[in-house]
């Protein structure tokens, strides 16, 4: 096996525990145990004697369990490009807090894709930085405040999904995911903001989300706070909300559907999940697609 570039070991049911001659493995180029873009199901563990420093081919490791000694050997791959972690259960002695930012920072500036997957309630608010080499960064765990590490530093990034919990999305929160001139996926699910929260405009800007393309919102409490100004997000082709369309009014006062979709000059598809029927919300959003230049695709799931 010494001329192994690739060991895929997807769809494992179990943590797997390496042998330690996986070291020897010198010309591998990827170990796959988990799928990006996806809760990374199954995972491998290196095991304490196993070093990956000769491993100098090795430019993906997915599905990887954070121990100790994994993230310090990881930080030895200076040509490493993907990385996908997997947290298994809620640590108790609570070190990943540190050891996981540290082997960011000691990580090559090559590492295009970071995926972490984390079981709920697990806080991932310890990170302070990432990479600025990122292109795509996919979390499943929660941050209880806006990230501070997402501002326009990060100009190769072109994928991100979060998901924040209990935060009072703000104006300024936009503003720096606007300032992702390369971003083209967002994906941001929002999780019982509190009573505060307030309406959010999207306003018009060319320099604003620049290169979004695909843009899904999940409200899990079902409150949609965001409207979109004419000109808005210019060159945005697909839209997935999902939302209870009671809420907004119920929280904002307001008695309309208007999200502000018939203001996206570059709509081609839209996805609208309804955590609840109201006939009144679905025909307000089919006017409004139906009437849009456009005329965008329209799907409906409740």
């Amino acid at each position: 096996l010494e001329s192994l570039e690739t060991l895929d070991i997807r769809g494992a049911k179990s943590v797997i525990l390496l042998p330690v001659s996986f070291g020897k493995l010198g010309k591998l180029v990827r170990l796959l145990a988990g799928r990006l873009g996806k809760l990374l199901a199954g995972s491998v563990e290196l095991p304490d004697g196993v070093a990956l420093e000769n491993m100098k081919s090795l430019q993906e490791l997915v599905g990887i369990c954070p121990t100790l000694h994994a993230l310090t050997e990881i930080g030895k791959l200076r040509g490493l490009k993907v990385l996908g972690l997997v947290i298994e259960e809620n640590p108790e002695s609570g070190n990943l807090d540190t050891l996981i930012p540290t082997c960011l920072q000691i990580c090559p500036s090559l590492l295009q894709v970071l995926v972490l997957s984390v079981p709920f309630p697990y806080s991932l608010d310890f990170l302070a930085q990432v990479p600025s080499s990122l292109q795509t960064f996919i979390c499943n765990g929660i941050f209880r405040a806006f990230p501070r590490w997402i501002n326009s530093s990060l100009s190769c990034l072109t994928v991100l999904s979060i998901v924040l919990y209990g935060v009072c999305v703000q104006h300024e929160h936009l503003d720096k995911l606007a300032q992702l001139r390369s971003l083209r996926f967002l994906r941001l699910h929002t999780m019982y903001p509190p009573d505060e929260q307030e309406m959010l405009v999207i306003h018009s800007s060319a320099s604003a989300f620049p290169c979004l393309t695909n843009l899904r919102i999940w409200c899990w409490n079902g409150l949609m706070f965001l409207k979109f100004q004419h000109g808005a997000m210019r060159k945005l082709e697909r839209l997935c909300l999902s939302f209870n369309p009671r809420e907004p009014n119920k929280h904002f006062g307001t008695n309309n559907f208007d999200y502000g979709l018939q203001n996206l000059p570059s709509l081609r598809h839209v996805v609208i999940e309804l955590d609840a029927e109201c006939p009144e919300a679905q025909d307000a959003i089919r006017k409004t697609i139906n009437d849009h230049p456009n005329r965008p695709s329209l799907d409906f799931t409740i």
